[in-house]
C-alpha cells in the first residue's frame, strides 16, 4: 500500500485512461518512495517495467532488451538506445503501452545521448502513439535542470510532473509499528522524517532509544553512513557541502555564522549554499510578513530531518562509534533537547496546513509561517496562519507545557494583539506535548484552540 501518495496515483490513472502519448515523471530524493508509487500504478497495466542499474549505458541497454524480450515473446535485439525506443512504438502502436523506467535520471546522467535518443523518439516514433512513459528520477537538481528543462526531453510533450516530498508527520507516522505512542511517533519523526525505508527500519520489539542507536549509531547501522552519500551524491566537492551542513546541524543560521563556523570566505558559503537552496538539501525560513528575498531576517536549515540528525549526532562521533564506544550518555536529555525547539515548530506547522486544507481551522488561511520579530527571538518563534483577503488571523505557540495561571496566559497571549493590527479577527492556539492542566483546558473556545500531543494524531 502506498502510503500519503494516494492522490498522486489517482491522478496518474486519470492520466492512463486519456488519450494520446504520455510523458509522466515522478521525481524526488532518493528514498522517498518513488519505487514503491511506480511499482502500484504498474500493477496489470500492459508494459515493461525497467529499473536502470548502476552500470555503464551498454550494460543497461542488455537488460533493457531483455525486459524488451520477455514482453513481446520475441528475441529483441537492440545494437543502440535508438533502435530500442523505435522498437517500443510498435508496442504502442494500437493500444495504451506502459513504459516505466525506475532511476531514469541516473540512466541519461551517465550517457546523455539517451536523453537526446529519447526525445528523439518523442516528436518522431511515439508521437501518434498510445505510449505512457513513466520515468522515476532521483537526482531532484538534475532532473529539474535537465529532463524537465525547456529543450528536453519533454520539450515536444509537455510532461506531466509528480514531485514526491517527504511524508509529513502525520503519514509518516502510519509506517511506525502499531501500539508507537503519540510522543514516540513525534521522535521518530524529528530522527528520521518522512523517509518511508528509513521509517520502515523501526522494530515495534524495542524501545525509541534502543531503534535509534540501532539505525544510526552503531558501526554497522544502516544510517551509520548513508545520509550524505544518499543526499549528496550529486555533488561535487561533498567536503565543503558537508562543512556547511555540519554548521547549520551545530546551529549557525545566518550566513556570518555559518563564515565563521567553516573558516570559509562569504563568497564561497554563498555559493555552496545556493547549490544547497536549489536541490532544497537546505531551506531559508523567513517570518510573516517579510519579503523572501529582501529580508534580513532569514534563516538557513537543513530541510531532510534524517540528514540533520547525521550532521548533529553521527558525524561529531564516528570515531567513537566506529570504535564501539558509547555516544549519547545522557540520550533522553540529548533528543528532548534537539527535538522541543524548531522541529517541534515544523510538527505543529505541518497540523495546521492539514487542518487548513481539511477546512477545520476557524478560517481558510491563505499563509501559514513562522513569525520572530528579531533574529534573538528565533528560537520562540511563533506560527501564524492568516486569511489577508478576510483580514483574519491566528497564532499558534509551542512548548512542552504549560503550567502558569491561566489568567497570566491569557494575559501573555493578548500581546500578539500589538502586532499586524490590520487583521480584525483574531485567533489562538496552544501547542504542547503534555497534556494540559485543567485550568488552561477550561479556557478553550471558539477563538482558543488547544492542541496536546495526542490531538495531534487525531
Amino acid at each position: 500500500m502506498v502510503i500519503g501518495r494516494e492522490g498522486k496515483l489517482d491522478s496518474m490513472e486519470k492520466n492512463w485512461v486519456s488519450a494520446g502519448a504520455k510523458f509522466v515523471v515522478v521525481y524526488g530524493n532518493h528514498k522517498c518512495g518513488k519505487t514503491e508509487l511506480l511499482c502500484e500504478f504498474a500493477k496489470e497495466k500492459r508494459g515493461i517495467f525497467f529499473s536502470a542499474q548502476k552500470l555503464n549505458s551498454f550494460m543497461n541497454l542488455r537488460l533493457f532488451e531483455k525486459a524488451a524480450s520477455e514482453f513481446s515473446g520475441e528475441e529483441e535485439d537492440f545494437p543502440t538506445w535508438k533502435v530500442a525506443f523505435k522498437r517500443i512504438a510498435d508496442f504502442a502502436k494500437d493500444e495504451r503501452f506502459l513504459l516505466a523506467i525506475d532511476d531514469f535520471a541516473d540512466l541519461v546522467f551517465e550517457d546523455r545521448t539517451i536523453l537526446k535518443d529519447f526525445r528523439n523518439a518523442f516528436e518522431n516514433e511515439w508521437r501518434n502513439s498510445a505510449i505512457f512513459v513513466l520515468a522515476g528520477c532521483g537526482r531532484s537538481f538534475f532532473t529539474e535542470n535537465e529532463i524537465l528543462a525547456e529543450n528536453s526531453a519533454a520539450s515536444m510533450r509537455r510532461p506531466v510532473i509528480y514531485k514526491l516530498e517527504e511524508l509529513d508527520y502525520f503519514d509518516a507516522a502510519k509506517l511506525l509499528p502499531k501500539g508507537t505512542s503519540a510522543a514516540d511517533k513525534m521522535k521518530y519523526y524529528c530522527c528520521l522524517g518522512g523517509v518511508p525505508e528509513y521509517l520502515n527500519m523501526v522494530d515495534g520489539e524495542l524501545g525509541f532509544e534502543e531503534n535509534i542507536r540501532n539505525i544510526f549509531l552503531k558501526k554497522n547501522a544502516p544510517l551509520f553512513e548513508e545520509p550524505p552519500m544518499v543526499f549528496l551524491d550529486e555533488l561535487r566537492e561533498p567536503e565543503f557541502y558537508n562543512s556547511i551542513l555540519f554548521a547549520l546541524a551545530k546551529g549557525s543560521q545566518r550566513i556570518n555564522e555559518i563564515v565563521a563556523e567553516t573558516g570559509e570566505s562569504s563568497t564561497k558559503v554563498n555559493k555552496y549554499l545556493l547549490t544547497l537552496l536549489q536541490m532544497q538539501i537546505v531551506g531559508r525560513d523567513i517570518p510573516f510578513g517579510e519579503e523572501n528575498k529582501s529580508s534580513r531576517k532569514g534563516i538557513y536549515t537543513i530541510s531532510s530531518k534524517a540528514l540533520a540528525f547525521w550532521f548533529r549526532f553521527v558525524l561529531p562521533n564516528k570515531t567513537l562509534i566506529a570504535a564501539g564506544k558509547p555516544v549519547l550518555e545522557n540520550f533522553d536529555e540529548a533528543i528532548d533537547e534537539y527535538i522541543s525547539g524548531k522541529l517541534y515548530e515544523q510538527v505543529c506547522t505541518q497540523y495546521m496546513v492539514r487542518k487548513n486544507r481539511q477546512g477545520m481551522l476557524p478560517f481558510l488561511g491563505s499563509v501559514i509561517s513562522g513569525y520572530w520579530s528579531s533574529l534573538k527571538e528565533y528560537s520562540d518563534a511563533k506560527i501564524v496562519a492568516a486569511n489577508q483577503r478576510n483580514r483574519q488571523i491566528l497564532f499558534a505557540e509551542y512548548r512542552r507545557s504549560y503550567s502558569e495561571p491561566g489568567e497570566q496566559l491569557l494575559a501573555r497571549l493578548r500581546q500578539n494583539d500589538k502586532l499586524f493590527t490590520e487583521y480584525w479577527e483574531r485567533f489562538d492556539m496552544l501547542f504542547s506535548m503534555e497534556k494540559f492542566p485543567r485550568e488552561i483546558r477550561n479556557l478553550e473556545n471558539m477563538k482558543f484552540k488547544l492542541v496536546d500531543i495526542e490531538e495531534l494524531y487525531r
